[in-house]
């Protein structure tokens, strides 16, 4: 189908059919192409999550195992309700007075045993060697914390002259009172 001449007497150029079946064969092309592109990134995104999700796994498994190991104290940990060596504590108690004794071991002091006094949920009475009193020590304060606040007022009361008291309590942050 040609025409011959328009209105203003000018030769349009007409596309054959031809041209123009060749014209939808390349966007055809283009859009399989375009599919075909973000098939293969999404295929790479995949893999790439599946990826990281195995790496996270690996490794939240192996902070799992870090994690179970129970610290056991070498003290000896006495109930006060009973007067004889606590049998039943539970895991926490148990690694809290561990990680107490090796606070304790780091800043040069050395506990003998430690108390779990009647009537008292989150507190443990400690005794060190080389002083002759209790200090009373808060399970909800860290460990460290608690240690390193213990062993500054023993030197402060070895520093005034005390060697024996009835107790220290450094249960309190930025506090420390004794008897």
């Amino acid at each position: 189908m040609q025409a011959g001449k328009t209105i203003a007497a000018k030769r349009e150029r007409l596309e054959a059919d031809s041209e123009r079946e060749r014209a939808r064969k390349v966007i055809r092309k283009r859009k399989v192409a375009a599919i075909f592109a973000v098939i293969i990134l999404a295929g790479l995104l995949l893999f790439l999550a599946v990826k990281v999700f195995q790496e996270w796994i690996e490794w939240a498994s192996k902070r799992e195992e870090v994690i179970l190991i129970e610290k056991e104290p070498s003290v000896e940990v006495i109930d006060d309700t009973t007067g004889k060596v606590a049998s039943e504590l539970s895991s926490r108690v148990k690694e809290y007075i561990a990680n107490l004794e090796e606070e304790f071991a780091i800043l040069g002091r050395k506990m003998v045993r430690a108390r779990i006094p009647v009537g008292k949920v989150r507190e443990i009475d400690v005794e060190t060697e080389d002083f002759s009193g209790l200090i009373k020590i808060s399970l909800d304060r860290n460990a460290a914390v608690s240690a390193e606040d213990a062993v500054r007022m023993l030197v402060y009361l070895e520093g005034q002259g005390i060697s024996s008291c009835e107790y220290i309590d450094v249960r309190i942050e930025r506090k420390a009172y004794w008897k």
